[in-house]
């Protein structure tokens, strides 16, 4: 991006594609790496399930007696979880493998390429083991051997002897006759033997032909599953990779948050965090609500789709559920939630990919990044924010960022509380089952039906031997847990924002670059691209700034105009609503901006969006051209009735008579520095008759003022006689401000006086990241894209002028409301040049005014374009302008002081700017010559500034006495007045401008 953010002088931008900031892989590489060098996030997957150099039964942390709950290893990030499962078999068949010894083949990132150990060894390791399983259930016991069986047959018996044996007479047995009792008794018995023999056997070639089937199977199946799970491994990259909706921030230049940016029609507000950051108890809560077998699994539970069949559970997940965190992980990021065959399949392969391909910590921060928590809170972040009002603190560059979840322990002192932390986070933890049936901020039912999810929650952890601040989890915890979630109070997420008009106008603008000119196109990318938005604004300033346009409508002042009283502008004097912006001269940033009075003007922002006619304060704009055309202050130009052709005729009725103020023209005699300084309009009007419309135009282009054209546009919009050039649509009445210009445009162009000619454009951003600290935008402060439009020299001629206060005392009196002199009466060490004005029927109020450092317009009125009440430059905009510059230019706010306007102090500090030029620079080139008052020759009686080399060679009339020489805010002036805090008495006329001004 270029150092200007603005959509018409950014080159290149629209070229660009917006900036992807959301992705779920964002600094993994860089991650891993610090992992493999031993510098891992803080929060490591738990030591029981940490990669062992052998890996030896570990017995449970929590509890003595639990022996192999938590027994297997964490998966290496460095070798794929099935490749590691083979080669911990092969490290129990072979004792002669080294313990701990990696296949060196293997690389981080990658799968287990065909040929290797995969899918199909691993699923013949899976039946081996169960096998083992079965026959150990089914195996008899041991008992005495049977004698060996010797064949009564002489040709199987080695040892007979081939000699026959006599023959021995077979005793004659007694025939023992049983009772009908015994024989029945022991035919049933033999019948009950014979039985259970055969079902014995039938059992055993049951459970031999299942296990043969299992085999064939898994066999035969084997290819096949393993070619669906290589096809479905292009979209494991795809999940890691995609972009996931993150809301971004906008802050003041001090890092307070002005609001969040999310689309609340969208999904929901999603702000990314990161593993180190997410708190242990946080970590063990979630493996207890959904997975208690997260970290040893290879991405699915086989044992746990066994379960969760057999006992159809109605509440999946309480016990741990068919899916594993992973699956869900995929669930969520694949966004199909169908109970089908093949989602399941497509599920499965993608969990066990990830989990070969990522290391476990990096998949339970996908989790908790991408996992409802709430209605409209997607990720753990959000819901933390939204609950328990943990918001993120981040640095001045946002390169570290603590959020809300890594506060979880924290109570409202900042103290830890472990207890707290505990119940926070199963009362999280539950969430993601039902999002929405368990939000609290859904009302009484969703609370309740959450508390009870909190406590299967706890009892879980409590099941698995987990353990808070190194104790093991007790009933007596549980309830003190519950007992804290009790007393909380859930509300709604509310969209806070401040500084409203200035935080849409930088909305607008943002969107209008992302979308390359599209700005609907661009609001999506904003609200879902996770950005961090620096801006120029000083809310603390801005405070200030609304404070004293409060102070000065709504409360009573003294009016020195048309005559001294006391009055309240908005009871009074029918005035309402008034907008300021405050622009550093030498840099373009905007440090504050009032849009405008809320119940007055609404959504609409003043500053930006109204065109209103700026009257008076353009004609500083008209001489400026004229200098560079050869004029000087000191020209005289006569202020008497002047006919001006209208459309080239010479018809006197027809003529452009311009107009002063009550129809007095003040004669010959009057030099541009009186003129301006009075506010009259025929020297201005023949001042633009001399340079040239057009070429006022292209100088009021060259400020930074576009809304003429715009201006044109809109008149042939709303006229039926259509303009065919500005010129023609403006005329000699652009002198007097008859076009309608925004606040903005005027304060950027009155910053080309304060800034010695050089214009720099307006300035909202100063810096842009995404939500992992990456610098997207920059604004130099420090080297400001200026581009010199005027000379120096004619830019200092005209602040002369502005700044001449005993200039004004004919007009305004004793009124020193446009000066510093209640600061520094002899305007030596704090200067300041000024110009009021009023359009047609008293509609609207303008001041505008710089110092060498700061620039502050202000506009007063009704949005309604209703006529004020007696109401001028001098006394409805000057006293809000006057406490907003002294303020930001360094005066004490002291409400002792016998000058004290009135207006809270507020926390603003002017230190932090240093705005200590406090008087204008003389650039070289010029010099102040004598002239003759009556007609500006050569000769005498007055003294004012000339460029050098241009001084007058034709003599003019002599003038009696010489004038005193003008200095810029020369002069004592009068003695400042009391009332409400706006000194002086006097007055200001109206300057009339032509046209109806344009809302």
């Amino acid at each position: 991006m270029s150092n200007n953010w603005r959509p018409d002088n950014t080159p290149g931008f629209e070229k660009e594609p917006p900036p992807r900031t959301g992705s779920l892989l964002r600094d993994f590489q860089r991650q891993a790496q610090q992992a493999g060098q031993g510098q891992s996030p803080q929060n490591q997957p738990p030591p029981r399930y940490q990669e062992q150099t052998a890996p030896p039964l570990v017995q449970n942390q929590f509890s003595p007696v639990a022996q192999t709950n938590r027994q297997a290893p964490q998966p290496n990030p460095q070798t794929p979880f099935l490749q590691q499962n083979h080669q911990n078999n092969q490290r129990q068949l072979n004792p002669q493998s080294q313990q701990g010894q990696l296949n060196p083949q293997s690389q981080q990132g990658q799968l287990n390429p065909l040929g290797q150990q995969g899918w199909g060894a691993n699923a013949m390791l899976r039946v081996r083991q169960w096998s083992g399983k079965m026959a150990t259930m089914h195996a008899q016991p041991y008992g005495q051997p049977e004698p060996p069986m010797v064949s009564r047959s002489r040709s199987y018996n080695p040892y007979a002897s081939q000699t026959p044996l006599p023959a021995t007479p077979t005793p004659q047995r007694r025939q023992w006759k049983r009772s009908r009792t015994l024989r029945v008794t022991t035919q049933m018995r033999r019948r009950r033997d014979r039985w259970s023999s055969r079902g014995a056997r039938i059992g055993t070639g049951i459970l031999i032909a299942v296990l043969a089937l299992l085999i064939v199977i898994t066999s035969s199946t084997s290819a096949y599953a393993y070619s669906y799970y290589q096809s479905q491994l292009p979209n494991v990259q795809g999940l890691a990779n995609q972009h996931v909706e993150q809301i971004s921030r906008m802050y003041d230049r001090n890092g307070l948050l002005l609001g969040d940016l999310y689309d609340p029609n969208g999904s929901g507000r999603r702000t990314p965090v990161q593993y180190k950051d997410i708190p242990r108890i946080m970590q063990d809560a979630m493996t207890a609500a959904e997975d208690k077998n997260f970290w040893t699994n290879s991405g699915v539970d086989p044992l746990a789709i066994i379960r969760t069949a057999g006992s159809n559970l109605s509440h999946q997940g309480i016990q741990g559920g068919a899916s594993t965190l992973t699956q869900q992980l995929v669930k969520n990021l694949t966004h199909d939630a169908q109970q089908t065959t093949d989602r399941k399949l497509t599920e499965a392969a993608l969990a066990i990919g990830l989990t070969q391909q990522y290391a476990k910590w990096k998949i339970m921060e996908m989790y908790f990044n991408v996992s409802p928590f709430g209605t409209l809170d997607l990720g753990v972040e959000a819901a933390t924010e939204e609950y328990f009002h943990l918001d993120r603190t981040c640095n001045a560059a946002f390169t570290v960022c603590t959020p809300g979840i890594a506060k979880l322990e924290l109570d409202a002192n900042g103290k830890a509380n472990p207890t707290l932390g505990l119940a926070r986070a199963a009362f999280l933890a539950g969430m993601p089952q039902s999002p929405v049936s368990y939000d609290p901020t859904n009302g009484k039912n969703s609370l309740r039906r959450a508390l009870i999810r909190q406590d299967e929650v706890l009892h879980n952890m409590l099941t698995d031997g987990m353990s808070i601040d190194g104790l093991p989890i007790t009933e007596a915890m549980i309830q003190q847990a519950e007992t804290l979630t009790a007393k909380m109070t859930f509300q709604r997420y509310k969209q806070n924002i401040r500084a409203p008009k200035f935080f849409q106008w930088v909305t607008g603008q943002i969107a209008t670059k992302l979308g390359h000119g599209d700005t609907r196109v661009g609001l999506i990318e904003l609200f879902t691209g996770g950005f961090n938005i620096r801006t120029t604004i000083d809310l603390n300033l801005e405070d200030y700034v609304e404070k004293a346009i409060d102070r000065h409508i709504n409360q009573a002042e003294y009016q020195p105009f048309p005559f001294g009283h006391y009055a309240i502008l908005s009871r009074d004097n029918n005035l309402h609503n008034a907008s300021a912006v405050v622009m550093n001269a030498k840099t373009g940033e905007v440090l504050a901006m009032n849009g405008g009075v809320e119940a007055d003007s609404g959504d609409n922002n003043i500053a930006v969006d109204s065109y209103r006619s700026p009257g008076s304060t353009f004609k500083p704009l008209v001489y400026a051209t004229a200098f560079s055309m050869g004029w000087y202050p000191g020209m005289v130009v006569p202020d008497v009735k002047t006919y001006i052709p209208n459309g080239g005729g010479s018809d006197v009725a027809n003529a452009y008579v311009p107009p002063d103020y009550g129809n007095v023209y003040l004669g010959g005699n009057n030099t541009v520095r009186l003129a301006t300084a009075n506010s009259r309009n025929v020297p201005a009007v023949r001042a633009i008759m001399y340079t040239g419309v057009q070429n006022v135009i292209n100088t009021a282009r060259r400020f930074g003022i576009t809304a003429i054209d715009e201006d044109m546009t809109i008149y042939n919009r709303t006229h039926k006689d259509k303009c065919a050039t500005i010129v023609q649509c403006t005329g000699p009445a652009l002198s007097l401000g008859s076009s309608g210009v925004p606040l903005i445009q005027m304060t950027d162009a009155y910053q080309v006086f304060a800034n010695q000619g050089a214009h720099v454009a307006t300035q909202s951003i100063l810096d842009i990241w995404d939500n992992y600290g990456h610098s997207l935008y920059h604004y130099d402060a420090a080297h400001p894209h200026a581009v010199q439009v005027i000379s120096p020299q004619v830019a200092y001629m005209m602040t002369s002028v502005l700044a001449d206060e005993p200039a004004r005392a004919a007009e305004f009196l004793g009124d020193h409301v446009l000066s510093f002199n209640d600061w520094d009466p002899t305007y030596q060490v704090h200067q300041v040049a000024a110009k009021t004005g009023t359009t047609d029927r008293f509609v609207d109020n303008w001041t505008m005014g710089y110092t060498p450092d700061v620039v502050v317009g202000i506009w007063a009125g009704n949005s309604d374009n209703s006529s004020l009440v007696s109401s001028v430059g001098i006394t409805g905009a000057a006293p809000i302008w006057h406490s907003i510059i002294e303020r930001v230019s360094g005066r004490v706010c002291d409400p002792n002081a016998p000058d004290y306007d009135g207006v809270p102090c507020g926390t603003f500090n002017p230190a932090q700017y240093n705005f200590t030029q406090g008087v204008f620079t003389v650039p070289p080139g010029i010099h102040k010559a004598m002239t003759s008052a009556t007609d500006g020759l050569k000769g005498n009686g007055n003294t004012d500034w000339m460029l050098d080399g241009e001084d007058p060679t034709t003599p003019g009339i002599a003038t009696a006495a010489p004038v005193t020489p003008v200095t810029p805010g020369g002069g004592t002036g009068g003695t400042p007045g009391t009332g409400g805090g706006t000194p002086g008495t006097g007055g200001n006329p109206p300057t009339v401008g032509l046209g109806t001004p344009t809302p």
